[in-house]
């Protein structure tokens, strides 16, 4: 086991993964960090309002009346917000 190891959940950035697998030495090591990173960015992605809205566009996929009824109440989060910004 090596002894300097960079502990790869503080990598952030694509270009700090990109740098820090060219100093690995090992294949074993390359897959590590990339599983490392990209488990960082799914876990960072998932809450329970991204997640609720996932569902709500997979639905709205399927059902033509919930998906007038998405597309309408993402129109006005973005109006609201827009309000918002302009003011």
């Amino acid at each position: 086991m090596k002894k300097d190891r960079i502990d790869y959940r503080n990598i952030r950035t694509l270009q700090e993964l990109q740098y820090h697998r060219r100093l690995l030495s090992s294949r074993i090591d390359h897959q590590e960090i990339m599983v490392m990173y990209k488990l960082r960015c799914v876990w960072e992605f998932i809450s329970p309002s991204n997640l609720f809205n996932m569902g709500c566009r997979a639905i709205a996929s399927y059902s033509p009346s919930f998906s007038f009824l998405y597309r309408s109440v993402e129109f006005l989060k973005g109006f609201i917000k827009r309000r918002r910004v302009s003011d």
